[in-house]
């Protein structure tokens, strides 16, 4: 009982920092929304969101390779993201709900959520994977050399 209660009150414990982050985050969402998503400032929020977001999440990564998945994850994720709506939910609903399913609240609903997943966290989760690959890639490039260079002259 008592290992239960010590793994959950070990997730409810964040870092001070993730705590920062995840105010902001939640602050930014509130923003978004309130201003609304349907308009410039409402997606730059939105963006702002998920940068704090993801920031958050990749701040102790020290690998390349984190970023390139994430990249690839990100790219290959709004693609199948993109296709399981047009080629599996959309017509699914017409089949279940008949031709007028698309125009229900549910169906908007659910639209709005995976648009505005593709819309805000695909580009975000992209440049990071590109921005994070380039900048970890020419550093561990440097450090590589320079410790060849080390090693030579001794």
């Amino acid at each position: 009982m008592f290992k239960i209660k010590d793994k959950f009150s070990g997730l409810l414990r964040f870092p001070r920092r993730n705590r920062l982050y995840m105010v902001s985050f939640v602050i930014l969402v509130l923003s978004a929304v309130l201003v609304g998503l349907d308009n410039p400032t409402g997606i730059i929020l939105g963006w702002l969101a998920v940068t704090v977001l993801l920031v958050a999440m990749v701040r102790k990564w020290r690998k390349p390779w984190y970023f390139l998945i994430l990249l690839v994850g990100s790219f290959t994720g709004a693609i199948i993201l993109s296709g399981f709506y047009q080629e599996v939910c959309k017509p699914l609903a017409e089949l279940i709900g008949g031709i007028n399913a698309t125009d229900s609240i549910a169906w908007r609903i659910f639209h709005v959520i995976v648009s505005n997943v593709i819309l805000l966290a695909v580009p975000i989760g992209m440049l990071f994977g590109v921005m994070g690959f380039i900048i970890l890639g020419a550093f561990r490039l440097f450090t590589l050399i320079r410790r060849s260079r080390i090693s030579d002259g001794t």
